[in-house]
This record gives C-alpha cells, structure tokens and sequence, in this order.
C-alpha cells in the first residue's frame, strides 16, 4: 500500500486492439449472431451465449499478439458499436443540414463501416421474438 510520500502504483494499460483484432471480433460475431442477439429462452442459455463469446475471443486471439479475454472483447464490441452509432448519427445530422458548403463529419474508416453494417442488420431485422405492437 502507498503511503502519503508515495506515489501510488500505476495501473499498466493494455494495447489497443489492432484492425485486425477488429475486424476478427466484428467477423466473429457476425458468424454467431443467431445465438449474441437472440433473447434468452430454451434455445438460447447464458451458456450458449457464453460460449459464443469465448468463440468471438479465440477469433480475436488467433490474430492478435496480446492475449484478450473473453469479458474485454466483449467490452470493446459494445463500446465500438456505440461509438460507430454516434458517428453515423452526425454524418447523418451534417447530410440533413440546410445552407451547402462541405460536411464537416470524417468518414467511417473500413473498420467502422463493417461495424456500420452490422449495427444496420440489426436495425433493419430488429429484435427477434417481438411483435410490432400494431400488427397485433
């Protein structure tokens, strides 16, 4: 434990995750999202889903040069989705806008965009197992 004239103990920061490590996690997941998104029931345990995960994370291991684990490409999956859905929400914002001129919003970078398509996939397919509360 620090005392008071000590600094304390820095914690190491792991790497960031390389294109390819992305691209693995983006690409895995895609190969297993009819189990990932699937609500759970019978079908689909917290075991099956677990499992999937832990598949996801090999993919990820398999190209990578630092070991991850199953809870930090979790992690990093959700926190990506969530910043690609941002950025494509003001390019959006900047394409809708009156007066001319250029787009001040950067492009989705190769990497964003597989995101892109897989964020679009479930937007347009929605959540299985749901019904349209007016088709009812």
């Amino acid at each position: 434990m620090a005392t008071a004239t000590e600094p304390p103990a820095k914690r190491s920061r792991r790497a960031n995750f390389s294109d390819e490590e992305m691209m693995a996690m983006i690409l895995g997941w895609q190969d297993r999202q009819d189990v990932l998104r699937e609500r759970f029931s019978q079908n689909i345990t917290a075991e099956r889903k677990k499992k999937a995960w832990e598949d996801v994370t090999t993919e990820v291991n398999s190209v990578s040069r630092i070991l991850r684990g199953t809870e930090e490409v979790k992690k990093k999956f959700v926190d990506f989705k969530s910043v690609v859905k941002k950025k494509m929400s003001i390019i959006r914002q900047e394409q809708e806008k009156t007066g001319g001129g250029t787009s001040e919003a950067k492009a989705l970078t190769h990497i964003e965009e597989a995101m892109a398509q897989v964020i679009k996939e479930i937007q347009v397919s929605g959540i299985p197992g749901l019904q349209d509360p007016g088709s009812m």
